[in-house]
């Protein structure tokens, strides 16, 4: 039986040597054939890997990098082994049309290693752009972003801690100089202009907490149109053991005020103290004064009380964010100074150090969703609504669901997070608590593959972190060892959290009551989550 070139060359293209061998050339064919044997025993060792180690290599720059060029080797030896079986197999039949035919079957065995390369390519583009990566001795975050002022911050209070930098930056503190400036300032200018501590004043973290334990702060960020300005309306610190798998996630309502600093922090903000304080004033009695103003000399005028700051955040907790952007003095590795800022206060409030942030913008969070096809979450009561959409001149994000389990689309799982009319805010904090465990849950790794492509895209435009990319593939790992069917969910809300409100009702929080609570959910697990035992997640109310 004869022999035809444009069949060898298809033969080595599918399995390099096979044309060769189908050519009468077995010395050849075992020569370009040799190489699949390095290919399969590769093979079987990445199958011999669990699905979470394979993850953590994929998440590696240089292992990318590596699995590229051998992309690159595998492609020539390819097109090696079906021109080499093209030219020497004998054929009496007509060659002078096939070169054509040659050349379009080596592009075919060239568009899967192209597209290789571009996932490939795009992915260490991705890694290298979203998590921070080393400096050249290592142990430096090296990619910050560029400092920038916006006209709504607080002054960074790293300027006053280098008396040499900030005379030259800011004259102003000369008020901190015996004999030149204000008395009061000199007193208390090691209160003022203490070095960072991120914990202090309490025990550092490995005596508070074992040091077997990650602990990130997640943000969901509010941009969406007809919004001032990124506001950080989901705030959720969510803290892994790392030996037994338990995993704890603790919200913090946006509207809490006078949350208590880092003693880096705490003399930051008394101008916006005066301004919030002055805000938050009222006159319900309408005699023309504040209402928590006294008449203490008895002439029938409540006298104005003399200012004392309470070393707190005085606003709003999701406007940190707003008021510490362009502190890159404070933190001059950090991609983003207003999330660290944030990151401190949370962890400071809590009593809880937090290594990490990540920040998902709403368009993200939607397209991310949609990206794993949708979750299935617990609805506890009906949610017949609409909110708006977090992209401009998109349809707005409606949800009709009824008690029970339902399935949503990523604009179904943004109305049901973000509506809280007829409901509240700490109601809305639950339901997104439910919906970041029910992601969390239903995310399993081939979920993941799948939805790779979508994914990587949202990843580099809508996420924000701090972590480390050679942290990443340990990241991996420790989600793998995570039970996932054993998450406790805590939300820090009114009346249980709080020691009183503002005169605008603000809640205040109760932080002795807060860490207690922290402390306890570490101590106990998902045990100590609620009288019950039970999450919130997965209870619906008594009919």
């Amino acid at each position: 039986m004869g022999t035809h070139p444009l069949v060898a060359a298809l033969l080595s293209a599918l399995i390099p040597g096979a044309g060769q061998l189908y050519a009468r050339r077995p010395l050849r064919a075992a020569m370009f054939f040799a190489p699949t044997l390095l290919l399969v025993a590769g093979g079987f060792g990445a199958a011999s890997l669990g699905t979470f180690e394979l993850a953590g290599l994929l998440v590696r720059p240089s292992f990318l990098s590596w699995l590229l060029a051998v992309n690159v080797a595998v492609l020539a030896w390819r097109i090696a082994a079906s021109v080499d079986a093209f030219m020497v197999t004998e054929s009496s039949v007509d060659r002078s049309w096939m070169p054509v035919t040659l050349t379009l079957l080596l592009l075919a065995v060239a568009i899967p290693h192209l597209v290789g390369w571009s996932y490939g390519a795009r992915t260490i583009g991705a890694l290298e752009s979203v998590f921070v990566a080393a400096s050249e001795d290592g142990t430096t975050p090296s990619r910050v972003s560029p400092p920038v002022t916006f006209h709504d911050t607080v002054p960074d209070p790293a300027i006053f801690i280098d008396p040499v930098v900030a005379e030259v930056h800011s004259p102003r503190n000369l008020i901190f100089r015996e004999g030149v400036g204000d008395p009061a300032a000199v007193a208390n200018r090691i209160d003022i202009i203490a070095p960072p501590s991120p914990v202090a004043p309490f025990v550092p973290f490995t005596e508070r907490v074992e040091p077997d334990r990650l602990t990130i702060l997640l943000v969901g960020g509010d941009a969406g149109p007809g919004r001032e300005g990124l506001r950080t309306d989901s705030m959720n610190v969510v803290t892994i053991d790392l030996e037994t798998g338990q995993v704890a996630m603790f919200g913090l309502p946006r509207n809490l005020k006078m949350v208590p600093l880092p003693r880096k922090f705490r003399s930051s903000f008394v101008q916006l103290e005066r301004k919030v304080k002055e805000k938050d004033l009222t006159d319900a009695d309408g005699d023309g004064y504040p209402d928590t103003w006294v008449d203490t000399d008895g002439d029938g005028i409540p006298e104005e009380p003399e200012f004392e700051s309470c070393r707190c955040f005085p606003d709003m907790l999701n406007k940190v964010y707003k008021h510490t952007r362009d502190w890159s003095r404070s933190y001059p590795d950090s991609p983003d100074p207003g999330l660290s800022a944030l990151r401190d206060v949370i962890g400071n409030l809590l009593d809880l150090h937090i290594d990490y942030f990540v920040m998902v913008d709403m368009a993200g969070f939607v397209r991310a969703i949609d990206a794993i096809g949708g979750i299935d979450v617990l609805v506890q009561e009906p949610y017949h609504v609409m909110v708006s959409s977090p992209e401009e001149g998109k349809p707005k994000a409606k949800v009709n669901v009824d008690p029970g389990m339902n399935h949503l689309s990523g604009l179904e799982a943004l109305a049901y997070a973000r509506w809280r009319i007829g409901s509240s805010d700490y109601d809305r904090m639950g339901r997104q608590r439910c919906i970041i465990r029910a992601a969390a849950t239903q995310a399993d790794p081939v979920t993941l593959i799948r939805a790779y492509p979508r994914l990587l895209d949202l990843i580099e435009e809508y996420v924000t972190t701090d972590i480390p990319l050679t942290f990443l593939p340990e990241l991996v790992e420790i989600a793998g060892t995570i039970d996932y069917n054993d998450i406790a969910t805590i939300g820090f809300v009114p009346p249980t959290y709080n020691s009183g409100r503002t005169p605008k009702k603000y809640p205040i929080p109760n932080v002795d009551r807060i860490r207690w609570k922290v402390r306890q959910v570490l101590e106990e697990g998902t045990a100590a989550q609620s009288k019950t035992g039970i999450s919130e997640c997965d209870v619906l109310p008594e009919s």
